[in-house]
This record gives structure tokens, C-alpha cells and sequence, in this order.
């Protein structure tokens, strides 16, 4: 008896724009030329963004691996973009070439033949110019260079993969504010979905998908006889002025993505391709 194989790919947080977020070492921008015309350049890379790049290549070869000839359903879950509203460390200030730096960055997961899906989630307002306008205009771009994908984007989604439930956004509970308390907002927020999805006569989600802090949670609820995981996920961007202020000065980020191995609409693996990463400068006085 055949088996029906997908695996959904989660990637989130990429902050294309940001001098410590994503950056394809092959993105061409656009620049005046010394007599005013039309040239090109490639901007040059932080040590950080060299850093990323690397990491991120090497998660979509082992994703490619992983799936073999099976398909992809790619969730891009928001915060593609930096946007302008933190305009300190961006590495242009034109709108145009953040779309094209999130292009750029998302061309090796496009290049991957087993990618037949994606779905975008709506990230911050902060980081996508307003209304979804970045994650809109970067899937417009995606559209027409891969009509061969099912492609879209959304703020808030229930999708159905092979019969596994997945609820997709961008925003969600927080890490925790200590280390024995982490995961217990997002348990008690997983469980509130569950109760309230049974309440209404609906079908409970086998996962719930959020971003947007930049640390990975994984968490598993039961009510009655069903089964619910959520998941947190890991960023691809470094800590800029903001985000250390907004994350309270965290000393460990999770770099990374993870994958969801679904066998005829059962979980059957969760692949974290991720790691840890110290932030703080050392010195012995």
C-alpha cells in the first residue's frame, strides 16, 4: 500500500533589509551611476549575515534531502522584511530593494524541486511597511517566476495538509519570562485554542504554527483523545537595537528552521534543523 509523504517547512523572522538579518550574497540592487545613470551593485555582507547565509543553505539541503522526491508545503510565517519603522541598520532605505533582498533570499528555497506549496503568513506592521504591503509584494515577485507552485498569503490560515490540521500566524504566545517557566504561556495559549475549537463543534488543530520572538518553543497538549502540538519558531536574523531592548537582552537566539514529517496525515517526525547561539561579548578583566 502506497504511503502519502509531505513535509511542511517552517521558516520565519528572515528580516531581509536588516544589516543582521538574511542577506543572499548574490542580491543585485540598484544604484545612480557617477553621471547619473543606471548601474548595479551587491551589497557586501556583515560578518553576521555571512554567518546566517551559511546556516540557511545548509537547512534547505538538509530539508531537500529530507523530503527526496516527496513534496514540500512551505510556511514562510511572517516577518520577511525588516520595514522602516527601526530604520537604524538597514542595509538600503528604499522599499524596492527590501522586496528584492526577500527575493533573493528566498530563491534557494524556490530552487528546490520538491517545493509545490508556500504560504505566507502577514508578519508585524513594523516590518512589512504596513498591511501586509512586503509579504504582498514579495509574493507577487515569487508568482511570476515559479507559476508552477501554489503560492499565497494570508494573515490567519487553517491549512489541510494530506489531512493534517495546521493553524498558521504570525503572532503568538510569549517564550516565557524564566527558564522554568518557558512554555507555559504557550501550553495554556495551546490549550485555549483546543477548548475553544471543541466548544464550537470544530475540528481541533494537529498544529499550531507561530514566530515573531525569535526563539523556538515546542510544546504538546492533549484534550480528550485528541492531540495537539505548537510550535515557536527560530529566526534567521541576529539581534539589532530593538530587538535587544524587546527581548529583555537575551543571552542565547536560536538560529534555524524545522520540519514536520507527515506519513497519510499522521505526525510522525519533527526535524529541527537549528542551533544555539550565544550573544554575549566576553572578556576576562
Amino acid at each position: 500500500m502506497n504511503q502519502t509523504r509531505s513535509i511542511i517547512a517552517v521558516i520565519a523572522d528572515l528580516h531581509g533589509g536588516f544589516e543582521y538579518g538574511l542577506l543572499n550574497p548574490e542580491t543585485i540592487l540598484p544604484k545612480e551611476g557617477k553621471n547619473g545613470g543606471d548601474t548595479k551593485y551587491i551589497p557586501c555582507l556583515t560578518e553576521s549575515q555571512e554567518w546566517l547565509w551559511e546556516c540557511y543553505t545548509k537547512d534547505l539541503a538538509d530539508l531537500e534531502r529530507l523530503a527526496g522526491n516527496d513534496r514540500i508545503v512551505a510556511i514562510l510565517n511572517g516577518d520577511m522584511l525588516q520595514g522602516n519603522k527601526h530604520p537604524s541598520m538597514l542595509v538600503s532605505n528604499r522599499m524596492s530593494d527590501q522586496v528584492v533582498i526577500g527575493q533573493y533570499n528566498l530563491a534557494p528555497l524556490f530552487s528546490i524541486k520538491s517545493v509545490k506549496v508556500a504560504r505566507f503568513s502577514i508578519g508585524t506592521s513594523a516590518h512589512n511597511f504596513g498591511e501586509g504591503s512586503g509579504e504582498f509584494l514579495v509574493v507577487d515577485k515569487i508568482k511570476s517566476e515559479h507559476q508552477e507552485i501554489n503560492v499565497g498569503v494570508q494573515y490567519h490560515a487553517l491549512l489541510e495538509v494530506d489531512g493534517f490540521l495546521l493553524d498558521c500566524a504570525h503572532h503568538g504566545p510569549y517564550p516565557g519570562s524564566r527558564e522554568w517557566l518557558r512554555g507555559n504561556v504557550a501550553r495554556l495559549y495551546l490549550k485555549d485554542i483546543m477548548i475553544r475549537a471543541a466548544g464550537k463543534g470544530e475540528r481541533l488543530p494537529n498544529a499550531v504554527i507561530r514566530a515573531h520572538y525569535h526563539n523556538y518553543i515546542k510544546v504538546m497538549e492533549t484534550f480528550g483523545n485528541n492531540e495537539s502540538w505548537l510550535f515557536v519558531s527560530p529566526s534567521y536574523s541576529m539581534l539589532g537595537d530593538y530587538t535587544h531592548q524587546a527581548a529583555r537582552s537575551p543571552d542565547t537566539i536560536k538560529i534555524g528552521m524545522f520540519a514536520l514529517e507527515i506519513i497519510d496525515g499522521e505526525l510522525v517526525h519533527i526535524h529541527e534543523f537549528m542551533r544555539s547561539i550565544d550573544v554575549r561579548s566576553r572578556e576576562i578583566l
